[in-house]
């Protein structure tokens, strides 16, 4: 079964509302915005990305991608735009894959991009603080 395959029948078995093209799909869990890709070279490879703008400097948001990126399963980049982009390339369908096994690579991707909130939460509010500090 190749990827497009599988990914048409999880989401339709789970009752998910998608659009879908050539390129990829797109469907809402857990409130995050997923895009599957689909690669023509890497067809047994599946790439659930999910992606958020941040207003944080581009120097302190590099520097949190590449702390998050020594920790983590997911990898995360920046985008010219301040985006920032999750991204799960470690899925390998096979015949017997089984909707529990997608599902529990969206809960991995649902928990790493609901960490990486947190801390550009964390980072907002200390360089708020400091800029208060320093204005006081």
């Amino acid at each position: 079964m190749n990827v497009k395959e599988l990914m048409k029948r999880f989401l339709e078995e789970e009752g998910f509302r998608y659009e879908w093209d050539e390129e990829c799909v797109c469907f809402k869990f857990q409130g995050l915005t997923v895009n599957v890709l689909f690669y023509d070279s890497l067809d047994f490879l599946i790439g659930f990305a999910v992606s958020y703008d941040t207003e944080l400097p581009r120097y302190v948001t590099l520097d949190m991608c590449n702390e998050l990126n020594q920790t983590s399963l997911l990898k995360y980049y920046l985008a010219d735009d301040n985006t920032i982009v999750a991204l799960h390339e470690e899925f390998y369908p096979e015949e017997e894959v089984g909707n529990e096994s997608v599902m529990a690579d969206l809960e991995l991707l649902v928990n790493g991009a609901s960490y990486c909130r947190n801390r550009m939460n964390e980072l907002t509010s200390y360089l708020s603080h400091s800029a208060n500090k320093m204005v006081n």
